[in-house]
């Protein structure tokens, strides 16, 4: 979620006037070539803030996960989300997830399904 009132107006511009030009076939190969990789910086320096602000306040999760590893973070998420086949999370790629929001998503999994047992 882009907190950042300008970053986020900056980012609907971009979009609108990107979109026009896509529209009216204006973009070069090389124009298309600065916007990706624009668009690939802007979603690291969101994802750096991210993580700056959730160090600011780490998540607390069960030790079991805090003591996983990748392998068993991932295994152990899958499991829980196939045998829940109406829960679903907004990042679905859990291969690009680092190892902490694996255990923070692992962890909001299974206190959901516990309040709703």
């Amino acid at each position: 979620m882009i907190k950042d009132k300008n970053l986020k107006l900056y980012e609907t511009l971009a979009h609108e006037v990107a979109m026009d030009a896509a529209e009216r076939r204006e973009l070069t190969d090389e124009q298309r070539g600065i916007s990706k990789r624009l668009l690939a910086k802007t979603h690291e320096r969101i994802a750096e803030a991210e993580r700056a602000q959730r160090a600011k306040a780490p998540r607390k999760v069960r030790a079991e996960y805090a003591a996983m590893e990748r392998p068993g973070l991932l295994s152990k998420l899958r499991d829980l989300l196939a045998s829940q086949p109406r829960a679903a999370l907004a990042f679905r790629d859990l291969e690009k997830m680092s190892d902490d929001d694996l255990r923070i998503a692992l962890e909001d999994v299974t206190s959901l399904i516990e309040r709703m047992s």
